[in-house]
């Protein structure tokens, strides 16, 4: 790896363009055409942009899932160990700064409006990095419903309007600017979950989704009493009641994201833009290796949730175009010689012995998770996990002294911390690395062009 990352350098300083070479100058535009005078004052109050100099050349933005936001107060949708471990691994491969930005998002609402607030916010936040720098090439990671956003922003049509420039003037350099697109944990193909009684509740108002979901709310009150993670996410929506009410308002309206992430449908393959590089992190749970009691299994609430999500109760798991195709796809990785390349898990846990439609992360059917079955290099990586892990929530273990401040035992002590606990033993080993993976396939973007 060490050999891999220096020659990764030298073929970034080799092949850096000039400034000269970008079509179209950075600073004027991505601004917005009616705060232009005034963006630029505040942008020379504050000088030049030292946060990340004039050697950057790409940017990767973060883009949320179902229930999205950036943060309250220290809480974020991407735990700073997501940002730490892509932005490390990024500028070890490139040999310059890259900014790693997170993006806020409607949490519950329609794809089509989800889409008009990530290129406004992705094209003011782009400006703000480039103010008096050269144009920085975008890639986009998107978590769960966040991968469904981040590729159709590279369609030929958007939702819900005519063309992209009807959503923004900046729309159209924007998405010239995307070079790759990476998805973790995402319903390319719609989810299973969609279609359970408590989704068409939320959905639709259906009082039958009632009882479920309160069963499902008592499971999850046991599973989270000394949570960590939410814990801190009850601290911070504490401290920020006015965005807090805001999102209480958005989570409390008919979640109309529901109804576009049916299993019925996928993503229009034909439509998407070509020259941009496309991955996917398929992310499934599995479960502790015969004779292992160092794992700790998956609690009841993750083990209802996850039977809900598979879809077989609803009739609707193997529904779908592309869902057997890729089933078997997951299946041909899984038995191929180099199989073990392709995993990141922990020691200790293995996959279940035959794969199916139904098989998922806790929220998101796994075989759904790939764009195009038929593309060879898409699938990047079979991530051992749930949901949440990926982005930066999993329990871990942290260092307790006898005698604080005085020289006692130190003992390490797990504590409950992921949201989801599937009991994949996932944990900061493999979140670098999957970070690192997705350095590598942004990285090859620069390699290739």
């Amino acid at each position: 790896m060490a050999g891999q990352a220096a020659r990764v350098v030298m073929r970034s300083k080799d092949g850096r363009r000039s400034r000269e070479e970008h079509p179209l100058p950075a600073e004027s535009v991505l601004e917005r055409p009616e705060t232009k005078g005034q963006t630029r004052a505040n942008d020379n109050k504050q000088g030049s942009r030292a946060a990340y100099g004039g050697e950057a050349e790409h940017a990767v933005f973060l883009v949320p899932g179902l229930l999205g936001f950036e943060n309250f107060s220290s809480f974020r949708y991407f735990g700073d160990r997501v940002v730490a471990a892509l932005r490390s691994g990024l500028e070890a491969r490139l040999g310059s700064r890259v900014p790693v930005v997170a993006l806020p998002i409607p949490p519950t609402a329609s794809i089509a409006e989800r889409q008009r607030h990530l290129v406004r916010s992705l094209a003011d936040r782009l400006h703000r990095l480039e103010h008096g720098h050269k144009a920085l090439k975008v890639h986009l990671v998107g978590h769960s419903t966040g991968g469904v956003d981040a590729n159709l922003l590279t369609h030929a049509r958007p939702r819900g309007a005519s063309s992209w420039s009807e959503i923004d003037s900046r729309a159209g350099i924007l998405r010239e600017r995307i070079r790759s697109v990476v998805s973790i944990a995402s319903p390319l193909q719609g989810t299973c979950i969609t279609r359970d009684p408590i989704a068409r509740l939320l959905r639709d108002r259906d009082p039958s989704g009632l009882p479920g979901l309160l069963k499902l709310l008592g499971l999850f009150a046991v599973s989270s009493i000394k949570d960590v993670e939410l814990g801190d996410f009850a601290a911070s929506s504490l401290h920020e009641l006015r965005k807090t009410a805001r999102f209480v308002s958005e989570v409390s309206k008919r979640w109309a994201l529901l109804s576009d992430l049916e299993p019925s449908r996928a993503i229009d393959i034909d439509g998407l833009k070509k020259g941009v590089v496309r991955r996917s992190f398929v992310t499934i749970t599995g479960r502790a290796q015969l004779g292992d009691a160092s794992v700790t299994p998956p609690d009841s609430f993750f083990r209802a949730l996850s039977e809900r999500a598979e879809g077989w109760k609803t009739g609707c798991a193997e529904e779908g175009e592309h869902v057997l195709a890729s089933v078997n796809r997951l299946k041909q990785a899984l038995s191929s010689e180099n199989h073990n390349e392709l995993f990141v898990r922990a020691p200790g846990i293995e996959l279940p012995d035959l794969l199916d439609a139904g098989h998922n992360d806790g929220v998101v059917n796994s075989a759904r998770q790939l764009l195009d079955p038929n593309d060879p290099d898409e699938l990047a990586a079979i991530v051992v996990a749930d949901h949440f892990d990926v982005v930066g929530y999993y329990d871990r273990y942290i260092w307790k002294s006898d005698a604080p401040g005085e020289l006692g035992e130190d003992k390490q002590v797990q504590v409950l911390a992921g949201l989801l606990h599937s009991g994949c033993n996932f944990r900061d080993d493999q979140l670098f690395e999957l970070y690192h993976r997705v350095a590598d396939v942004i990285a090859s973007t620069v390699h290739t062009a």
